[in-house]
């Protein structure tokens, strides 16, 4: 079948309540964007807002941009002194998250495939993950002619590395162009508000995912696949990857292509590795702790082998998990330990290729003789969990309830505290079954002697494992 030839491959799937992407390198998900009607990303969105508030000890703005709660502006972030009450054109550079507002920036940023143009600033430079000296020379000289027409400040992105000037150029122009249509919206509108929405779903996945590499776009439903066409015509009119809706199947993509599977298994804290090892992801408000243990590590050799092969393929699989999930802030590594600086170096160099891959930015510590990767990663959203998943009811995310043991204990004392208070002759005791399955008859009978009155244990699956009812 045609759909095995194909290696990379970019998903876009929008309905009214969610729009999703996934990037496949293979039949290996590698990065996964859910956006929800109800919990829009705004990142990249102009606005005008109000300051309502200064906070000189923070040295931050908050201001009413006339959506949501008021959003955080750092000073430094902005050209000039703030005062309240002014009227402020800011850009969203963070999203909300949780209990911490929308972060703003006065210095404003339109990106392209290959640049980004920030209009109202000076200081450009060139992505470090480009170490070529003489690729970012070229790069430079590109920019400050780009600079010479007009203005603001450039900055050369990963994916500029090895395109052609004429690409480049044509990727500038295009990124001015939006400012100048930006310009136009900001003095036609003087309210709080919104200015100017940076880019549609369907157009921001193919302006971050796209490179030389990408056989296919598969686009659903075909209004989208429009919009992509379109979009594509205007940034890449020479790109050669299939760009369709792959209508053969009658499946939505994600399902088609195994995606929906990703997602489920993105609520399980580990991930199990094809050696037999496997890691276990838990994250908590400070950091993420990721451990990676042998487990049933399928082949033979020594401690120091069997140590090394598992992080090696725990390495790629922990970067991998960390981009799918989009797990930001301090992330810790627990390898397991090995001996030979050799192979610590070797496990670090590859986290590091494997980094080179990420759109967020990223640091990474080399191993510590405690078999510790440190690691730091822009957070800009939301992680996926956090979209698709919640607490579980019964143990408030911890993973862990009281065992059935527990709860039979915990009745038994309620009911020896309050059995002057239980006038009837019988009382019934409406538990989980796994709950009910502790009350032997041995168990009932004493409960019973103890207390004076007849008992009986109704299970009820509706009921939680963590509670009961007594009538």
């Amino acid at each position: 079948m045609r759909r095995q030839e194909v290696k990379n491959i970019i998903l876009i799937e929008v309905d009214a309540d969610e729009k999703r992407a996934a990037y496949l390198r293979g039949s290996e998900v590698q990065e996964l964007i859910i956006e929800r009607k109800e919990e829009p990303s705004r990142i990249g969105d102009i606005y005008y807002g109000l300051a309502s508030g200064i906070n000189n000890a923070i040295h931050a703005a908050f201001v009413d941009i006339g959506v949501g709660r008021n959003c955080f502006l750092p000073f430094s972030d902005y050209p000039h002194a703030i005062k309240k009450g002014e009227r402020l054109f800011v850009q969203i550079a963070k999203d909300e998250i949780k209990t911490k507002p929308a972060r703003l920036t006065g210095y404003i940023s339109v990106p392209g495939r290959f640049l980004i143009f920030m209009p109202n600033s000076t200081r450009g430079g060139v992505s470090k993950n480009i170490t070529d000296r003489k690729e970012r020379f070229r790069l430079k000289k590109i920019m400050e002619e780009l600079k010479s027409a007009h203005g603001g400040a450039w900055i050369a992105r990963t994916q500029a590395s090895g395109r052609t000037e004429k690409e480049i150029k044509s990727d500038g122009e295009f990124a001015a162009s939006v400012w100048i249509q930006i310009e136009k919206e900001k003095s036609r509108d003087t309210k709080a508000g919104q200015i100017y929405c940076m880019q549609d779903f369907t157009p921001k996945i193919l302006r971050e995912m796209l490179n030389d590499k990408t056989d296919a776009v598969y686009v659903e439903p075909e209004e989208e696949l429009e919009k992509a066409k379109k979009y594509l015509k205007q940034i890449a009119p020479d790109k050669k990857a299939e760009l369709s809706n792959d209508a053969k199947d009658p499946r939505g993509l994600f399902e088609r292509y195994g995606v929906e599977k990703v997602i489920r298994d993105l609520t399980k804290p580990s991930v199990a590795l094809s050696s037999g090892g496997e890691i276990v992801i838990q994250s908590t408000e400070a950091l993420t702790a990721v451990d990676v243990n042998s487990k049933g590590f399928k082949k033979k050799g020594s401690v120091e082998d069997t140590s090394f092969l598992t992080n090696k393929e725990a390495a790629k699989e922990i970067m991998r998990q960390i981009r799918l999930r989009n797990i930001g802030g301090i992330i810790v590594c627990d390898l397991i330990d090995m001996e030979k600086s050799l192979h610590r170096q070797e496990i670090y160099d590859i986290m590091k290729e494997m980094a080179s891959y990420d759109r967020a930015k990223i640091d990474i510590l080399p191993l510590n003789r405690l078999g510790l990767v440190e690691i730091t990663r822009q957070r800009l959203e939301d992680n996926i969990l956090e979209k698709v998943s919640v607490k579980c009811s019964h143990c408030d995310g911890s993973g862990r309830v009281l065992s059935p043991l527990t709860m039979l204990i915990r009745i038994k004392r309620h009911l020896m505290k309050n059995r002057k208070n239980l006038h009837a002759v019988s009382v019934n005791i409406f538990v989980h079954p796994t709950v009910a399955d502790m009350f032997t008859e041995d168990a009932i009978d004493a409960l019973a002697a103890e207390t004076g009155k007849r008992i009986r244990i109704r299970a009820d699956y509706k009921i939680s494992e963590q509670e009961y009812e007594v009538e």
